[in-house]
This record gives structure tokens, sequence and C-alpha cells, in this order.
């Protein structure tokens, strides 16, 4: 019996990545990605129509390869390519032409696929409202082999001790943001920096690799994990079923999805915090969509950003909504940065 209950919470458990609560949606990136329930994932997203058009930046439309078994080979990039194509895509307003609409926002931002629920009329992967004009640019394979080119210089210490057991200790810093430095000490080095501002951030000369203060998840290479798993629920949660009261074994797993070592563990944490303040709603939620109709979390991805997100977003620094990328867990505009990720 006792190995029946975790295993029960295991398959219903989701990749949290996103950031925040509902409040801010928490996101408990910490998502839900990391909660291995279905995700936010985090999952994140599959596509309205002709999002080939809509994500293009550069003429070649790649196809997101996964970095994991699931996500990250050619049945991936097949995937995301027929969401791309849809013939029922929503409109995009052209940028050359059409102004940021200052109508009140009342679609949400992510790319919605079956474990959403919602449709492609309540979540596109585009933000057009209250003044701001945003649509992420399609990454292609290019753009990643260069992000993964890069080096940090001073990459994040390990996450040894269990930070929910300190929450006070890790809170988000308003209004700060993660910077990047090139730095050539190194070959294709670059330094991250927190800065209490985006302004500060644009004065020093950094780019803005995502808002909220840098964190163990805010290097490049756990940046290509999120651009290339838009819904991370069912790797993250295999992790957990294949590795049931095997901590190292679990964060291996998480880094064999592409996390590096202190981002898979801060994932870990998050989702065993997430296992003992939300089981029974998760259980009960275990089949559910990620969103209610009305677009709001269902009541386990809410419990787990209520519970789970705060932590996680100080920790991590990087999720999906505040680096630019939409996922299968839709989220308000207002919740969302626009962040552009070509560091050349």
């Amino acid at each position: 019996m006792r190995i029946t209950i975790p295993l029960m919470f295991l398959l219903l458990v989701v990749a949290c990545d996103d950031d925040g609560a509902r409040k801010e949606s928490v996101d408990s990136d910490s998502n839900i990605d990391s909660m291995l329930i279905a995700d936010e994932g985090e999952k994140d997203e599959s596509d309205p129509g002709d999002i080939a058009d809509q994500l293009t930046v550069q003429d070649e439309t790649v196809s997101e390869t996964d970095p994991v078994t699931d996500d990250m080979g050619p049945a991936a990039d097949e995937t995301a390519v027929d969401e791309l194509s849809d013939e029922d895509a929503f409109v995009v307003p052209d940028e050359d032409v059409d102004s940021a609409s200052n109508e009140t926002c009342t679609v949400l931002f992510g790319l919605p696929n079956d474990k959403t629920g919602l449709t492609t009329e309540q979540c596109q992967p585009l933000c057009n409202c209250e003044g701001k004009y945003f649509q992420p640019p399609f990454y292609t394979e290019d753009d990643i082999a260069k992000l993964l080119a890069m080096v940090p210089v001073n990459p994040p210490a390990e996450v040894t001790v269990d930070p929910y057991d300190t929450p006070e200790a890790h809170q988000p810093l308003p209004g700060s943001v993660c910077g990047l430095f090139l730095d050539d000490t190194i070959t294709n080095g670059y330094r991250l920096e927190t800065f209490a501002s985006d302004t500060a951030a644009s004065a020093a000369g950094a780019y803005i690799t995502h808002w909220d203060a840098c964190g163990v998840c805010s290097t490049l290479t756990n940046l290509v994990v999120y651009m290339r798993n838009p819904d991370l629920t069912d790797p993250v949660r295999q992790c957990g079923i294949d590795n049931m009261f095997n901590k190292n074994g679990n964060i291996e797993c998480l880094q064999g999805l592409g996390f590096d070592l202190p981002c898979a563990q801060i994932w870990y944490y998050n989702t065993q915090h997430t296992q003992s303040k939300c089981y029974g709603k998760c259980i009960t939620a275990v089949n559910d969509p990620y969103h209610n109709p009305d677009g709001t979390l269902n009541e386990c991805l809410l419990c787990d950003e209520e519970n789970s997100g705060a932590v996680f977003k100080s920790v991590a620094g990087r999720n999906r909504r505040n680096t630019g990328l939409p996922s299968s867990m839709c989220r308000p505009c207002a919740e969302v940065q626009p962040v552009f990720h070509y560091y050349w």
C-alpha cells in the first residue's frame, strides 16, 4: 500500500514549467512541469494553425527537436510542424502595418495542445492588447546550435539543500531582470548578472535574457530545453515513475531531458514539495485538462503554483513566461515578457 499511493501520485504528476502562482501564475513553471502532472510545462503546447507563419522570424521553419525521447527526436519536430501549419490558424496582425491594440486582453498567451483544454481562439502564441504586441520568433536549429555553443563563465552553484525548507529566504525580486554579457575570457563565453530593472540592464549594455533575477535555470542550456519542449509533462512524469524513492536517479533523468544539474535539482525539489502539498487535489484532477473552460488553471496546477511557485521562481530564475516562450499552460498577456534570444 505504501508503494501504491506514491505510484498513483506519480502517474498524475505534471511537469511544471512556467513560474509563479496564479497571482502571477507563479508558474511553478514551478510550473507543474515540475509537478509531473500534466504540465504547464512547463505541457505546454501544441498549437493552432498557421503558426509556421506566426512564429516565423526567419525564412527557415524549424521543426523543434526536443531534448527528450518523446520531445527530442524527429517525431517531436514533425508534430511541431504539423501543429504550426493547421489550416484553421487564427489571423495574426501584420507587425509592419498594425500597431499594438489598446483593447482589453481577453486571449491568453500559449500554444494549446490536446491537454490544454482551451481552443485556439482562447489561447494563442501572440499578445496584441493593452498596448502590448509580442509575437515570439520561431527559433531555428541554427539558432539553437549557437545557443548551445555558448559557455557560462559564472555557472550557478548546485542546489544541495531543499529551498522549500526556508521559503522566506527564496522569494522573487519584483522588477529585476537577468542580464547576459558576452565574455571573451573563454571561447564563446557569456556571463549572467542580475539587475534591479530593465533600464539598469540596458544602461550596462546587457542583453535581457529573462525577467526576474538570475537563478539556477538561467543558463542558455536550460533556455534550449524550454524552446524545444513546450510540454514537459510526460518526460518529467516518467523520470519520477522510473526513479521512485531514488533522488539521484530522478535528478539524473531530468538532466537527460537537457537540464543542467542545478536546474534539474530545483525541479526535483519542486516536484517533491508539490506532492506533499497537493496530493489530494492532484489525485482528483489527474485526468483533467490543464485549464477550466473559463481559462483558469485546474485545481492541481493552481495548488502547485500557489504552494510551490514563488520558491521555484526565485531559485530557478528562468521560466517560459518571463523568457518570452509560449507553453501549453496558457497565461495572461500581462504576465508575458517580450524577450528575443539572439546574442550574436
